[in-house]
């Protein structure tokens, strides 16, 4: 994607133009093109997302513009349910499908889709798989299990088990090394040594996937992961530290592949408000020969 960013704060001689107007003339947009922005939920003004083209902006008020010309049309896939009672959705995000909305966009995302497809219900997000991750995600439909699931997240009081394919075979082992990110890194990425702005402890516990749990799925070396702490790209960066990145991570020296083989597989968590115990699965079908 060729995402283009701008921030500045609003002149003066400005302040009694549109909003499209300013982003004209403020960035290399044109008019058209700031009103596409706007649409896609790509401009923020005072840190909050904005898409009337003609609203007033005050003199000295930041303006954020985020535009990707390479967006792809609005998706309109169904997201599958994997499980819904009366407290909590559990879905399987797609690959390649951001969780909530990025810099660029509100439209393109989980979050989007299901608005769009269960408009009835108020969603409550709690934790977020990489775009290039799919499997399972839960969220709460009401502020008691939004409350509940919060606390359960918070104190990783749940297994969360991943599936993912690398290129040459691993023993078990549990990795505690702290995360953190890597300063000047340009992509932006997470690593475990060098110089890491707050890294963050983090542990995660691999071990080869059994001929059961990797039947009909195409062939390869499989890990089975599961973290006890929920750092950014944590799975991604534990397996490249041991010198065995994810295959189709090529952000982290993973091999190239058409994908990210990298599955949110099963996860066991207390049911919220009403308790007992819950266990749910997203089985990996995009991994299938």
């Amino acid at each position: 994607m060729t995402l283009k960013k701008w921030t500045f704060t609003v002149d003066p001689e400005d302040a009694e133009l549109r909003l499209d107007q300013i982003i004209a003339k403020r960035t290399d947009l044109s008019r058209r093109a700031a009103r596409e922005a706007l649409k896609l939920g790509g401009v923020q003004v005072d840190r909050k997302r904005v898409k009337v083209a003609g609203k007033l902006v005050k003199a000295g008020i930041e303006i954020r513009v985020a535009f990707d010309p390479d967006l792809p049309p609005v998706p309109t896939t169904a997201i599958p349910i994997v499980f819904e009672d009366t407290w909590i959705l559990a879905v399987d995000k797609p690959a390649g499908l951001a969780t909530q909305g990025t810099w660029a966009t509100d439209r393109h995302d989980l979050l989007a889709l299901l608005k769009t497809q269960r408009p009835d219900l108020q969603l409550f997000l709690h934790h977020r798989l990489d775009q290039g991750t799919s499997g399972l995600l839960v969220l709460a439909k009401d502020p008691k299990a939004n409350k509940g699931l919060a606390e359960a997240f918070a104190g990783r009081d749940l297994e969360k088990l991943y599936l993912v394919r690398v290129s040459e075979p691993l023993a078990a082992c549990i990795v505690e090394a702290p995360i953190g990110r890597i300063r000047g890194a340009d992509p932006g990425r997470f690593g475990c040594t060098g110089d890491l702005m707050e890294p963050k402890s983090a542990r995660t516990d691999f071990r080869p996937a059994t001929d059961e749990e990797t039947a009909g799925l195409t062939p390869g070396h499989y890990l089975v992961a599961r973290i006890h702490t929920g750092r950014t790209h944590q799975i991604r960066v534990h397996l490249a530290h041991l010198g065995r990145p994810v295959l189709g991570d090529t952000l982290y020296g993973g091999e190239p592949s058409d994908r990210l083989w990298l599955h949110a597989w099963r996860l066991g968590l207390k049911r919220p408000v009403t308790g007992g115990d819950l266990r749910l699965e997203a089985p990996p079908l995009r991994f299938k020969a």
